[in-house]
């Protein structure tokens, strides 16, 4: 769920007011930047204010209290539990997203052990844009274990003895954590998927 505060609320009513805009609509997107040289963790967005009817066919509309926000579904993904906020100091809106919590690192299977600048990236990965798609077929996928440029991963729920796990893995997964951590070269699924009791395929 986005938040609005009152702040932004009446900066965005000024506006209209003052004739800027007519029917508001605040679009949110990643700011543009060197494919990997951004964190996971450190996201930059651009924010604007536009006219409801400038909504592109990629973009979703949310309202937030009579509020539009247009977002594309990546982004949408990536601002849960966000709040945009106006900034006096930057003379424009910006985007407060919570960071994900610290978790304990996982048992380590191959002696290189879950944790280490790249197993906290690819946890970053994994919880801001890998489980919350995943999680709509109830599967989620565990950092287990990395080694040097190669990481473990453990499926659970949905994922687990899926006959499309394969496909998700690769296609999905990995294409997702090799855009956005390039230096990971393999990923090893170590899930039992013959002991796997609710699979969604």
């Amino acid at each position: 769920m986005i938040q609005l505060t009152d702040q932004a609320r009446a900066r965005i009513d000024a506006l209209v007011d003052a004739g800027a805009v007519r029917d508001p609509a605040l679009r949110i997107a990643l700011a543009a930047g060197v494919e990997g040289e951004r964190s996971p963790l450190d996201r930059e967005y651009e924010i604007t204010l536009v006219e409801r009817e400038d909504k592109q066919k990629t973009e979703i509309a949310i309202n937030l209290d009579g509020i539009r926000v247009l977002l594309n579904l990546d982004t949408s993904n990536l601002l849960s539990g966000a709040r945009i906020e106006w900034s006096d100091a930057d003379g424009g809106f910006r985007v407060e997203v919570p960071r994900p919590a610290a978790r304990p690192a996982p048992v380590a299977v191959g002696g290189g052990g879950a944790w280490g600048p790249l197993a906290e990236k690819v946890q970053t990965v994994f919880d801001t844009l890998v489980n919350p798609r995943i999680a709509a077929h109830g599967g989620a996928v565990e950092l287990v274990d990395v080694a040097e440029d190669v990481i473990y991963v453990r499926m659970t729920g949905g994922c687990q003895g899926c006959a499309a796990s394969a496909l998700t893995l690769r296609q999905g997964i990995e294409r997702m954590v090799r855009e956005e951590i390039p230096e990971v070269r393999d990923i090893v699924d170590l899930t039992d998927h013959e002991a796997g009791a609710n699979p969604y395929y």
